[in-house]
């Protein structure tokens, strides 16, 4: 097993570099041992509390203010919230709960549209939402789709403030909708106005006109601060429509969320805790307690595939078409051979990225246009699987699609590291 040093535990009140095991994704292989992803025994009902394998971490003041030693017993949240992207870490976390006992009607799904219904710019994949769609429906979980208005390219191409986030409530079907702030409502009347100056005005309030960064600083990856971590919080914090759906009352609501990053999948996801108190936590101002669970943070890319297998999940086309992440479809992070394959099967939008950096004057890599960067680079996509090729051209996932019928296998993607999404 593969050793990597960077974790801050506490002993007898005292900071330590600790050594935790774990396996990179670029070591792992068919070969490699299962050992989380075994099938877990269910402590739902039985007042156990789940504690971390690697104590969190105290080495800042935030760390400090974020640490939690144990989540609660399992039973004692009213929702646990699975922040499902449709790739493979967080499907396991899903039957990883399922597993444990926790029954169904105390999960919800959640999902982050990066398009945000852009009327005519994309920057995922096409099947992505049909497939966490069908897999919802499959699974009988309900759905919570959350958006930033516009998603990626309204954000690219922002002059003043950023839109609007909303979210559907998976029961009734009603759009939601954050409340407009006060430079937003002033954006919004400068616009209307139309007047010569209009431009000038708005980028008092600010523009991004910028690609995110290859960065592990949010504030400069702005992708995923501004359309998935901003939004979840935005929804989490508007609670009125989600606590609506719980059983109890709306006072001292908790909640669990689940999302699956890993260790073994970067140098900064290694250094995550595997348990945390999440920023909308708000015990005595909203009588809302809202805890973070990683529960596969130790999962080898094996293990992960071992929890899939078990449950026979077809994984997202795009890994049977060769894709080592389930990332955006064009991710800044995709290396060449990836691009090379966004280039292949969606040559149109592929176009329009390469006219977006001569626009902005402003590459999506950090040093070279993506002609360049691309370079002599062969394509990923793995024709063998007509079926998942057909998904991501058409944007189709039927929900008789969600589980393998026949043998399980290794989609084409698999062992190929961990390169290609976020750091």
């Amino acid at each position: 097993m593969k050793k990597t040093e960077g974790y801050f535990q506490q002993s007898n009140g005292q900071l330590t570099l600790f050594q935790p095991d774990f396996i990179r994704d670029a070591d792992c292989t068919k070969e490699t041992p299962v050992i989380y992803g075994k099938s877990d025994i269910p402590i739902y009902g039985m007042g156990k509390r789940i504690c971390p394998r690697v104590s969190g971490r105290k080495d800042t003041e935030y760390m400090k203010k974020i640490y939690l030693e144990e989540l609660l017993p399992l039973e004692m949240y009213d929702l646990v919230i699975v922040l499902i992207s449709g790739g493979k870490d967080s499907i396991a976390c899903y039957y990883k709960l399922l597993e444990l006992g926790v029954p169904k009607s105390k999960i919800e799904f959640w999902h982050h549209d990066i398009d945000g219904g852009h009327p005519s710019r994309t920057m995922d994949w096409r099947c992505t939402a049909n497939y966490i769609r069908s897999f919802a429906e499959a699974e009988q979980i309900p759905l919570r789709v959350s958006w930033r208005k516009n998603g990626f390219f309204g954000e690219l191409y922002r002059i003043g403030t950023s839109e609007l986030i909303e979210w559907v409530d998976p029961e009734t079907g009603e759009i939601y909708q954050c409340p407009p702030s006060k430079k937003y409502m002033e954006c919004q009347k400068l616009k209307a106005a139309a007047i010569s100056e209009m431009e000038n005005k708005l980028a008092e309030f600010g523009y991004r006109m910028k690609f995110p960064m290859k960065s592990g600083d949010l504030s400069r990856r702005w992708c995923s601060a501004y359309l998935k971590i901003m939004v979840a919080d935005t929804v989490l914090r508007n609670m009125n429509s989600v606590a609506a759906n719980l059983t109890k009352t709306r006072k001292d609501i908790k909640l669990l969320i689940v999302s699956g990053e890993r260790r073994g999948e970067s140098v900064g996801r290694s250094k995550y805790n595997e348990i945390e108190i999440h920023r909308t936590n708000a015990v005595y101002k909203h009588h809302r307690t809202v805890h973070q669970w990683r529960p596969v943070i130790d999962y080898s890319e094996r293990d992960i595939w071992e929890v899939l297998k078990r449950h026979k999940v077809n994984p997202h086309p795009c890994y049977r078409a060769g894709w080592n992440r389930c990332s955006c479809a064009m991710c800044i992070f995709s290396t060449p051979r990836l691009f090379a394959g966004i280039r292949e099967l969606y040559p149109k939008e592929y176009a329009l990225l390469c006219q977006d950096e001569k626009i902005l004057g402003f590459t999506l890599d950090n040093h070279c246009d993506l002609e360049t960067y691309i370079g002599s680079a062969d394509s990923c996509v793995y024709h063998g699987d007509k079926e998942a090729i057909q998904s991501l051209l058409t944007g189709e996932f039927p929900v008789e699609s969600v589980y393998v019928k026949g043998k399980w296998k290794y989609p084409a993607g698999a062992f190929h590291g961990a390169a290609g999404g976020p750091c």
